[in-house]
């Protein structure tokens, strides 16, 4: 496989994610661990630093600062020009490049941003078809709609936007940009895939022959995500520690054990790991079943895979995911031996 990093790019990436940093602690994604939390000691208050940064222009950021699964309108601008040769040196570049852009390419942009969900979407849905099956807030499928319908005046809002929180999160880029650099010295995307415990268990996905671009991010973004254009290109959005992260549940200790309790302790989260794992489930259709949001479920799904208990399945099209069955066997394991549940009493 070939992969192409660039520090400048990865930069530019970084200071297009900054929505995600104003999720609150109930709505974040991954449920710390102990072991976690010391390998992220010094990141956690970082991230409470930029949420309270971001925070006066929370409602600006619901508006224009879209963001799909995973990837924001930004980011998909800036993919969209590096695709026509014009590829960004500086954020400035992108703000000037999504400048140039006409109200079609827009909206193409939006339609491809509700396609970065989990559940790829047909192609030849329209916009309107896709935020209708996307399991999006209704919240921020209003502000789609609102940015579709006016793409233009849109688009100047969220680069005149952009341009005061780039600027605003200058002193937190260069604070990561010593780890980025080292990491970047000694992380290869191709070991990680095809040598890591995390992975061993089932197909990334990946192709020796394609090519894949690989963005690495300071660690208080807590990002490893993958996207795949229709063309076969692949990128990877990986941010610092994130390896640490996930090798870190490998071995069933007192910590990844509870952990995994904590996690499917959650009446709607374990309903939502059984319909996962049926085949042909859709997150439209478990919501209406579980009588909870689309949002809720992929909440709940990522909340999932963070913790290793749902794995995405690459092999079987009608099955999306597999439940990890070597972590649920473990996890029962330890309960017969801590209770004697095998003896007869």
């Amino acid at each position: 496989m070939a992969v192409h990093y660039s520090a400048v790019a990865s930069d530019i990436m970084e200071q297009c994610f900054i929505p995600i940093f104003l999720a609150s602690k109930a709505e974040r994604e991954w449920d710390f661990s102990n072991k976690e939390r010391e390998i992220l000691g010094d990141v956690l208050p970082i991230m409470e630093e930029l949420r309270d940064l971001f925070l006066p222009y929370e409602e600006k950021i619901k508006a224009y600062h879209l963001m799909g699964y995973g990837l924001t309108l930004l980011q998909c601008a800036y993919l969209t020009l590096v695709d026509e040769g014009n590829a960004p040196q500086t954020m400035e570049d992108v703000h000037e490049g999504c400048l140039g852009f006409s109200a079609e390419t827009i909206q193409e942009l939006l339609r491809d941003l509700v396609n970065t969900e989990i559940e790829h979407m047909n192609q030849e849905a329209d916009f309107w078809e896709r935020l209708e099956q996307s399991s999006m807030k209704a919240e921020s499928k209003w502000y789609m709609s609102l940015f579709y319908r006016n793409p233009l005046a849109s688009m100047k809002e969220l680069v005149d936007l952009s341009r005061k929180l780039v600027e605003l999160y200058q002193p937190y880029l260069e604070k990561g940009r010593a780890e980025r650099q080292a990491y970047a010295e000694h992380f290869s995307l191709e070991e990680f895939l095809t040598s890591s415990n995390y992975f061993s268990q089932y197909s990334t996905g990946v192709f020796p022959e394609n090519d894949y671009h690989l963005y690495l991010v300071s660690p208080w973004l807590l990002r490893f995500a993958s996207y795949n254009n229709t063309d076969g290109t692949g990128y990877f959005i990986v941010s610092c520690r994130v390896d640490q992260l996930l090798e870190s549940h490998h071995e069933l200790d007192v910590d990844t054990f509870t952990t995994t309790i904590k996690v499917i302790s959650d009446a709607t989260r374990y309903n939502v790991l059984v319909e996962l794992t049926k085949p042909h489930a859709k997150s439209k259709d478990i919501a209406e079943s579980l009588d909870i949001t689309g949002a809720a479920v992929s909440f709940h799904t990522q909340k999932l895979i963070n913790a290793q208990l749902l794995v995405i399945n690459r092999k079987d099209k009608d099955i999306k995911y597999n439940v990890n069955k070597a972590l649920l066997r473990e996890v029962i394991a330890k309960l017969q031996n801590d209770f004697a549940l095998e003896e007869n009493d």
